[in-house]
């Protein structure tokens, strides 16, 4: 598991959280044993939501959160990017399904 951060850090300025979600969600998911992430806080305020998830032509992903967010919310951010990951690891592309998903797991987890 390879966890890379980047961007301006505001929410979870020491990235103990960012860390403790990543090694979670590790271990609920093997999946992203073998993946590369690099979590980039930015603003985006004036987006759509608090955070997008992309994959390169390596496989690796670059998790975009917003970086003004109470923990609570920047956990479940988190969260749910991360459940893109294991999704696009599994091949899963359906966009409809892949919200549901996520929006089901980063409550439940």
């Amino acid at each position: 598991m390879t966890l890379f951060t980047s961007g301006d850090w505001i929410a979870d300025k020491d990235r103990e959280i960012t860390f403790g979600v990543f090694e979670f969600m590790c271990n609920k998911f093997n999946q992203l044993f073998n993946a590369t992430v690099e979590v980039n806080q930015v603003d985006l305020t004036n987006e759509f939501g608090y955070g997008f998830c992309q994959v390169d032509e390596d496989g690796e992903f670059l998790i975009h959160i917003h970086n003004d967010q109470v923990p609570t919310g920047y956990v479940e951010t988190l969260c749910h990017e991360l459940v893109h990951v294991r999704q696009t690891i599994d091949g899963l592309k359906d966009d409809e399904m892949r919200e549901q998903e996520a929006y089901v797991m980063e409550e439940i987890l």
